[in-house]
């Protein structure tokens, strides 16, 4: 059975809109609101003839705060993935300058899995 999601009214830019989305209506309303301050922002110093006009220049505002976002972002991520490279290199030739103790360097021999079942069984006789 479809359940159909509820209907939230919303003003935007003085007009009341019937939303129906599967968000919170919290979320609807918070963006509704958003949208509406953006538009109210185009019109603070000038006055645009429609608000058909008005929409078109929130859309390409907030578009471009998108894109904005999107780019601090993206160089948010290389500059962290550059840091992590660095990191990685310095570990790496830290770990190639240590010098290990002698007792460290031998490795003792390691037995084949026969001999090893062999030590196990004579020491449970």
């Amino acid at each position: 059975m479809n359940v159909r999601p509820d209907t939230i009214r919303v003003s935007i830019y003085g007009r009341e809109y019937s939303i129906r989305g599967d968000a919170d209506p919290g979320y609807i309303r918070e963006i509704a609101h958003y949208l509406d301050m953006k538009m109210r922002q185009m019109t603070d110093n000038t006055t645009v003839p429609s608000t058909a006009k008005v929409a078109i220049l929130a859309a390409l505002n907030i578009t471009d705060e998108l894109f904005q976002r999107e780019r601090q972002i993206r160089e948010t991520a290389d500059d962290q993935e550059s840091a992590v490279s660095v990191l990685a290199d310095r570990i790496e030739k830290t770990l190639a300058d240590i010098s290990l103790p002698r007792s460290f360097t031998a490795s003792p021999e390691i037995p084949e899995a026969g001999e090893l079942q062999r030590i196990e069984t004579s020491d449970r006789a």
